[in-house]
């Protein structure tokens, strides 16, 4: 009697257990995919797939356990998901005569490499140099590349709005600083010049949603900057370090695609201190194009000094 009493506590426990563990899998699956559009809500769908390798582990915990059948179903779950981050595809567009190749960066105001890093860029291939976290401190450092570019953030009338630099070697003929917020909060709009053709740029830096209020501020931001891109008739694209990841709910772009759903899967943030991985790091740092461009190429890489990644990316303007 008292075996068999002892032997159903057991059971019971290990039962218990194994639904415990099974419902904190399920949790974490819920939170990674969840649909609601609040502050905490949007954070956690920020960390997916770190979310879906947490449950991962447990499933295979549920599997080591002689739980196979939960574990099975819930670690196809989150493998299926996870496979988003395997590149399945390459860039096959070649390089047209249309293009406009771009590079942006932010390079962290306290960055002391950005004298290096500006004469090394002088020297390299591009047509727009998109700067975010640009120091005023450092504007002087800006001088050399008057003779051979237009600039935006160098006048004195202009400031540097947002800690925003663009240095474009093709001609600006139309600028416009975009406020929502006097110069807390805002966006800029440029009109470039392309085989005669007018290409318009938005750069932003919207808050990073560290504050429900700057949270706030940066959703104000994309959906004015969607609206705007939205009511332009000829080929548009926009950069910057947009402090949102692709699959959340208010990177809403109609008519319109991104370097992250063109290209492979990348990652281009993440703390100083940890190593960028696709689990550990984030895509914050984007490029969104309308229909008359396609994607040809797209290479992230290392940026000494920055906790963010470079973007190097060409779009070809479709004839």
């Amino acid at each position: 009697m008292i075996k068999a009493i002892m032997s159903w506590r057991y059971n019971f426990k290990q039962r218990y257990n194994f639904a415990v563990i099974v419902a904190i899998a399920l949790m974490l699956i819920v939170a990674a995919f969840n649909p609601w559009q609040f502050y905490y809500a949007d954070l956690l769908i920020s960390f997916r797939f770190p979310l879906l390798v947490a449950a991962l582990f447990l499933a295979l915990l549920l599997v080591a356990l002689k739980q196979g059948w939960f574990g099975g179903v819930i670690a196809m779950i989150c493998i299926i998901n996870l496979s988003s981050l395997v590149p399945l595809h390459s860039l096959e567009t070649a390089p047209s005569e249309a293009a406009i190749t771009v590079k942006q960066i932010n390079l962290n105001y306290n960055n002391p490499y950005i004298e290096m890093h500006l004469k090394n860029l002088q020297n390299q291939p591009w047509d727009v140099l998109v700067l975010q976290e640009f120091s005023d401190l450092n504007r002087h450092l800006l001088t050399p590349f008057l003779n051979t570019a237009s600039l935006f953030g160098y006048r004195e009338v202009e400031g540097i709005p947002y800690g925003i630099v663009v240095i474009s070697r093709l001609p600006i003929i139309h600028r416009q600083q975009v406020k929502l917020d006097g110069d807390r909060l805002g966006y800029i709009k440029l009109k470039l010049l392309l085989n005669k053709r007018p290409i318009t740029a938005f750069v932003a830096h919207p808050p990073s949603p560290r504050t429900v209020a700057h949270w706030h501020n940066r959703n104000r931001l994309l959906s004015a900057m969607g609206n705007a891109s939205s009511q332009e008739s000829g080929p548009w694209f926009i950069a910057g370090d947009l402090n949102i990841v692709p699959w959340s709910g208010y990177f809403n772009w109609p008519n319109a695609q991104s370097c992250y759903a063109a290209a492979n899967a990348y990652t281009s943030f993440a703390p100083a201190a940890v190593k960028h991985t696709l689990i550990t790091a984030l895509p914050i740092d984007h490029c969104i194009f309308n229909q008359e461009f396609n994607l040809s190429s797209l290479d992230v890489s290392e940026f000494k000094g920055s906790d963010h990644k470079i973007l190097s990316y060409t779009l070809n303007l479709k004839s």
